[in-house]
């Protein structure tokens, strides 16, 4: 692999007796020297400066392999991604099945290779297999980390490849208000706090599992939950809640015992993710097992067929209107009802 230093040591500079600068560093133990080869101070301070930018960059390795471009670039993203752990998951897969390849050697059939193998897994969550969307996440990522690793040049040439998949659209997947209950009713506490919260809010599950103490506001004349500012094109805002009253108790409950700042919390810690909580619950009620996400799709389903009209559902859900229409617009009474008024005879 390209040499990647994680920590570099203090640089300074310091004038020998013939006038020279060098620049001075401890390495492993060790006072190094490193000659600027100037005389001027100004000089042998942009010198200083270069070389200290250059030391925790990687040197190009035309023998790098896939891990080595990951490795590089999650030491630079991890800080900042917004969503850390379903993103190093996703490179796990990529470093588990073309972590040991050539980076100089990849091709379009690798990559079409790697979709065809993951495609055929089973989810973790055992509810089929993996879809075409996760893969596409996953390839994309990985683009990015071969990007990175050729403007960090680490690689000498840039790795362009199509994706062998599309991202999958919103299935039409729902469950019903009974189905809704039974798995609430067969879940843990802090899994049915979830799974209603997403109900009657029609959020997406990083919104809810980020959720704090000091962004629900129960009192009588507000009763609404602040989910923050967008991220990327993921909308959030303020959700009222006013009225439902079935989560307002749940909410005061779940305040007076919790012992973090979080609102959805296991033994005093936030919970990073809810897949095996909502699975097991699904078992228990003895229904299919279904993503968190079909609980947001499910809550914008019951709207639409409730009448309520696009718009305030677009703007309740922070989900754009055009979105509403074009995903849950056949599930409209008005829209049935013109379909139906359309094919009679």
């Amino acid at each position: 692999m390209g040499r990647i230093k994680q920590q570099a040591p203090t640089f300074r500079t310091s004038k020998r007796k013939d006038g020279y600068y060098d620049i001075r560093y401890e390495q492993d133990g060790e006072t190094k020297t490193k000659s600027t080869g100037t005389k001027d101070p100004k000089a042998a301070e942009r010198f200083r400066a270069q070389f200290a930018a250059d030391w925790s960059k990687p040197t190009t390795n035309a023998k790098a392999v896939v891990s080595d471009a990951i490795d590089l670039y999650w030491a630079y993203k991890e800080a900042t991604i917004k969503q850390p752990v379903s993103a190093r998951a996703a490179l796990n897969n990529v470093v588990r099945l073309m972590g040991e390849l050539s980076i100089a050697k990849l091709t379009q059939r690798d990559f079409d290779t790697y979709a065809r193998t993951r495609l055929s897994e089973k989810r973790k969550n055992g509810a089929g297999t993996v879809s075409e969307g996760t893969v596409s996440k996953e390839l994309r990522l990985f683009r990015a980390a071969l990007n990175y690793a050729h403007r960090e040049r680490l690689i000498t040439n840039a790795v362009t490849f199509r994706l062998p998949t599309k991202s999958s659209g919103v299935r039409d997947v729902w469950i019903t208000k009974d189905q809704a209950n039974r798995i609430i009713e067969n879940a843990s506490p802090h899994i049915a706090l979830f799974v209603l919260i997403a109900l009657s809010t029609a959020k997406r599950r990083e919104a809810i599992l980020q959720l704090k103490w000091d962004a629900v506001d129960l009192t009588a004349s507000r009763e609404a939950i602040d989910f923050g500012d967008d991220v990327g094109n993921k909308r959030r805002g303020s959700t009222p809640i006013s009225g439902i009253s079935r989560l307002i108790d749940r909410l005061k409950a779940a305040k007076e015992t919790s012992t973090s700042e979080h609102v959805i919390e296991f033994r005093g810690k936030p919970l990073l993710d809810v897949k095996n909580g909502v699975k097991q619950a699904c078992v228990r009620a003895g229904i299919e097992v279904i993503t968190s996400h079909v609980l947001k799709h499910s809550a914008i389903t019951w709207m639409v067929q409730g009448g309520v009209g696009l718009e305030r559902i677009a703007k309740f859900s922070n989900t754009s209107k055009q979105m509403i229409e074009q995903v849950y617009g056949h599930h409209s009474p008005e829209y049935l009802r013109e379909v139906s008024n359309a094919v009679t005879f």
